[in-house]
This record gives C-alpha cells, sequence and structure tokens, in this order.
C-alpha cells in the first residue's frame, strides 16, 4: 500500500514506523519539519516550500503538463475555495491574477505529483486547510484515491475518522442508521461523554468546560502574557526576515493611532435588549479551518448574516457578536478576513446589530430564539441547552437531527417557520446522537491543547488514532 501523508508533529517517528510496519511505503510526506526522519524512499516535502509553490527536492517536473481547460472546470469550486485559502500568509500580498496562475502552477505538480507516484491512499491528520494539502486531497477524490481525514470533536478528547469530509463519518452514518430505532439513556455514554453532557446541560454554566477545544482556561493560557510574548517574538523574528523593523514600528503606531476593528466595532456597537425576539450570530475566528473550508461559499460570514437578514419573521433581530480571540490572536489592524468597513457592512444590514464583545456568549445562547454560526460550537452548545440552531456549513455535529442545516435563504425561511411555531429541541434524539457518535469515534485527540486535559496520556492517545488509520487502511485492502 502506497501512501501519501500529510502530517506535522514533533515526534514523528512513532507515526511514521507504525504506518510502515504493516507493509506499508510512504512514497510522500507533507509536513513542516521532521525531514531527518523521513524513511530513505520517502519524498519529503516542506509546508512552507509548498504553500509557496516551491516543488520539494528532487522531483522531476518534466513530465508535468499545465492543466487543461477540462481539468480547471472540474475544479471550479475548489479553485474558488483555494484563492481564499491564499489570504493566509505570503500568499495574501498577491493580486487576483497571480493568485490563479499560482493555484495554476500548483494543480499542474499536483496533478503531476499523484499521477507519478500513485499513491493508493492518502491520510490528512485534520481536515486539509492549507493551500497544497486541500489541493491534494481534492485531486484525490478526482483520481479515485483514498483518502482518510481526521477531526477533533469540540467535546472531549474524540476525534471522527472520514473519508470525505463533506460527506461527514461513514462509522457515524452506519451508527446512526442501526441505532435509528432505538433510544438511550445517559448511562449508555461512555464516562467522558456523560459528563460532558452534564457539563453542558448545567443552565447554571456560563463557560465552556476545561477539556474541550474551546474552553476558555485552555484559550487564555494560549493567550497569556508569557506565551503572548514568546508568540510575538516568534513572529517579530520572522517579520525581521522580510521586512524592515522601521516599517514595523510605524505599523504598529498607525495601528493604534488611526482607525482600526476594534474602533470599528465599539463605534457601532450596540447594547442588546433582551426583550425582543432575536437571533443570536457567533462569529467564528478566523482564518481557520472551520471556516475555511469547512464553511464553503459561508467561508464569507456577511453573506451568511445577509441572507438570516433576509429570512427573519416579522418582529425578529439579529444580535451580531464578534469571537473574544479574534483581535488577541489576529491583532486589530485590518486584513483580508476583516476588512475596514466589515462591521459597518454588518450593521447596516436590515434588522442586524453588532452587540459588545464582552457579552456572556450563554446569556446569549438562553435569551435568544435560536443561534446561528457557519459551524461554531455556539450552534452545538444551544441544542444542548434546548435552543435552536442554523448551521450553514460543515462542523463535526452536522449529523445530528436537531440541529437545522441551512444554505440559503428558502431554507433559512423553513428552519425559521418551524421556530416561530414552537419547535423544541429533543433531548433524547441528542443523547441517541451521541450514543452513536461514542460508537463511532477514535478516543483520542489531534489538538495539543487536550493532552493538558485528557485523561490519556499523548501516547495513549496516538494509539488509539494510529490503530483507528490502521482500521481504515485495511477496509481499502479487503
Amino acid at each position: 500500500m502506497k501512501i501519501f501523508l500529510t502530517w506535522n508533529s514533533s515526534d514523528p517517528e512513532i507515526i511514521l514506523s507504525t504506518l510502515k510496519g504493516q507493509s506499508n511505503k510512504i512514497v510522500y510526506w507533507l509536513a513542516n519539519r521532521g525531514e531527518k526522519y523521513k524513511p530513505s524512499e520517502t519524498i519529503f516535502h516542506n509546508l512552507l516550500d509548498a504553500l509557496s509553490g516551491i516543488p520539494a527536492k528532487g522531483i522531476d517536473m518534466s513530465g508535468f503538463l499545465p492543466p487543461g481547460k477540462d481539468l480547471i472546470e472540474r475544479l471550479h469550486k475548489v479553485e474558488s475555495l483555494i484563492l481564499t485559502m491564499m489570504n493566509r500568509a505570503k500568499t495574501g500580498k498577491l493580486q487576483t491574477d497571480e493568485r490563479k496562475h499560482l493555484y495554476y502552477n500548483m494543480l499542474q505538480y499536483w496533478y503531476g505529483v499523484l499521477k507519478k507516484y500513485k499513491p493508493d491512499i492518502i491520510i490528512n491528520q485534520t481536515i486539509p486547510h492549507d493551500i497544497s494539502s486541500y489541493l491534494v486531497y481534492e485531486l484525490g477524490h478526482l483520481l479515485n484515491i483514498k483518502t482518510i481525514v481526521l477531526e477533533d470533536a469540540e467535546t472531549t478528547d474524540r476525534t471522527l475518522i472520514y473519508t470525505d469530509f463533506w460527506q461527514g463519518s461513514d462509522n457515524l452514518h452506519k451508527e446512526l442508521k442501526k441505532n435509528q430505532d432505538k433510544n438511550f439513556s445517559l448511562k449508555d455514554l461512555s464516562n467522558d461523554l456523560q459528563e460532558y453532557y452534564k457539563l453542558q446541560t448545567d443552565p447554571n454554566r456560563n463557560s465552556a468546560p476545561n477539556g474541550t477545544i474551546v474552553s476558555m482556561d485552555i484559550i487564555r493560557n494560549r493567550y497569556s502574557k508569557s506565551n503572548s510574548l514568546v508568540h510575538r517574538l516568534k513572529r517579530l523574528k520572522k517579520y525581521l526576515k522580510e521586512e524592515s523593523l522601521l516599517k514595523l514600528i510605524m505599523q504598529s503606531i498607525n495601528s493604534r493611532l488611526e482607525q482600526n476593528l476594534k474602533k470599528e466595532y465599539k463605534s457601532i456597537q450596540i447594547e442588546p435588549d433582551f426583550n425582543k425576539k432575536f437571533i443570536y450570530v457567533a462569529l467564528q475566528v478566523q482564518p481557520e479551518c472551520t471556516t475555511s473550508p469547512q464553511g464553503d461559499v459561508f467561508v464569507d460570514q456577511v453573506l451568511m448574516i445577509e441572507t438570516l437578514s433576509a429570512s427573519l419573521p416579522p418582529g425578529w433581530i439579529i444580535y451580531v457578536k464578534e469571537h473574544p480571540i479574534q483581535w488577541i490572536r489576529r491583532g486589530i489592524r485590518f486584513f483580508y478576513y476583516r476588512y475596514q468597513g466589515y462591521y459597518k457592512k454588518i450593521a447596516e444590514l436590515k434588522n442586524v446589530q453588532v452587540i459588545p464583545v464582552e457579552i456572556n456568549t450563554y446569556t446569549l445562547i438562553n435569551k435568544s430564539q435560536a443561534v446561528a454560526t457557519v459551524t461554531g460550537t455556539a450552534a452545538w452548545e444551544a441544542i444542548l441547552r434546548s435552543k435552536p440552531s442554523l448551521v450553514f456549513g460543515y462542523p463535526w455535529y452536522r449529523d445530528c437531527s436537531e440541529i437545522f442545516k441551512v444554505k440559503d435563504v428558502e431554507s433559512c425561511k423553513n428552519a425559521f417557520k418551524k421556530i416561530a411555531s414552537g419547535f423544541v429541541v429533543n433531548q433524547q434524539k441528542i443523547i441517541n446522537y451521541l450514543k452513536c457518535f461514542d460508537n463511532a469515534t477514535i478516543h483520542g485527540y489531534i489538538c495539543p491543547d487536550l493532552e493538558k486535559t485528557s485523561k490519556l496520556t499523548k501516547q495513549e492517545s496516538l494509539n488509539n488514532i494510529l490503530q483507528g488509520i490502521l482500521l481504515e487502511i485495511e477496509k481499502n485492502n479487503n
């Protein structure tokens, strides 16, 4: 079995040896570090080089032909998503035509690589969300190469495994079908999910439980003064390789003296009136995998809000709140995902108001008629509190029957009609879903933050995940 591997790890030896130990051959490895561990027969490609369109060392591209019209047309959706992904890193500075041509060059390269080395399977450590790994993933599907994709579920230390992340987990779908006529009790869940469910359904809880990816304790630690200083020093070192110190100083001064994201937001924010019927829209941090690619076209969160605005029942309004770590993580300067006028554009929409970031998200969930987001955790947390939710993208919890999956004005209007008519979230169905989720997931984690709170050691988690991958590979052999 020939494997194309996309995996970043501080200690990749175990991963490489486990995958090789099953009579497999890793023909290509895309990662940002670890070249010294690569097997002799493996081509290592530094991810940063790949994102700049630089081929792997030793690759003969003489037989890689420019992509033709038919191939480009079959990947029009992929092209659109990738042009947005290019907002990240150095490619964000490119003009539209430069981005398109870089994409065509990458398409030529990766199509050539897959045709030349003919992997039987492509393994992704996470949902592919950089230009190169995402293009490889989509080309793999085009060429009928099996793909394996992992995703942390934002509950406890659980991981879903996909062969197509757009379609969801095959294992979960089988469990849902097998158990569609059964009702389970909370005691039927594993201990970790029982504890999680009890915490999330506690009406007195007003923050994310420890041990979840979105736990504010984890976020606070990640962006604490000490960690923030280390992060900023790393960014400074990287920046000074490309730009001058004077330019950096001037940009820092200008961002504080001139208009910025925080100033624009605060200039238009309005205190919410909880006596009104409202939809709570929780904006998501960008750039992130959760909107690109998982949001699909709704990576444009303004489009989501416009769709909701055009669908509202009479007398209802929309309260929009920025994610509490957006400015901490990405800064207050305008950029591609939060351009100048971004918040003003939202506030100018009919029946839409921007509200202070400081307002507690659980208060908003509890007081709202419903919650809407692209793929955010707020929608999942809402249904656990028996509050209806609308989701526009492809989150890990998409297969829960109590979520309204929407994509346009018509589907939003249908959802709002049901909600206005008294739709009630069925907690029995959520428990049934969690039982199926329990059976279908791998007990392990990808996100390093979960190591701090999981009862599994790092090694136990990795072993469980690798065993899950090997089972999927075995399916390919049968």
